[in-house]
């Protein structure tokens, strides 16, 4: 289980220079987590799409509803206060905070190939390219649990 922003959800599902490899992250685990929020930045996407003729309205349509259909059951809502922190104390915008609170809610890695975010969230927002490396080569996280001592 991963998070993934909307840029990957877009390379997976229409063509780009990083489609590959974001059909290898869906080969490394399928289970994609995203913020509501993903609807919004995709419909955006398939709009600029349409705008510069790389896809016809129908078949953006189509894209649409294949793409919401696998991704509705694995929508999350981050708690505001946390994405209004995440923003103050990092400088991101309310969009990324949204992604990032996600995965930190969830205790998964965050793909992304927005480099500020990789910089300022270190071991949570990731490279597709560091999240393909065998998987020694980084950490999931957990949540922390509380464990009880049991009186002997």
């Amino acid at each position: 289980m991963i998070v993934v922003d909307s840029n990957i959800v877009a390379a997976r599902n229409l063509t780009s220079s990083l489609t590959s490899k974001a059909k290898q992250v869906e080969e490394k685990d399928p289970v994609w987590i995203v913020p509501v929020l993903w609807r919004y930045e995709f419909q955006n996407i398939l709009a600029t799409a349409i705008k510069s003729k790389q896809i016809r309205p129908d078949k953006a349509s189509e894209v649409w509803e294949k793409v919401s259909k696998a991704l509705i059951e694995n929508e999350c809502e981050p708690s505001p206060s946390k994405v209004i922190d995440l923003v103050s104390q990092y400088g991101i915008t309310a969009y990324d905070g949204q992604f990032v609170a996600t995965a930190m809610d969830m205790g998964v890695l965050f793909v992304t190939e927005d480099r500020e975010l990789q910089e300022k969230f270190p071991g949570i927002a990731i490279s597709i390219d560091e999240f393909l490396k065998p998987e020694s080569t980084y950490i999931v996280r957990e949540k922390k649990a509380r464990y009880r001592k049991e009186k002997a």
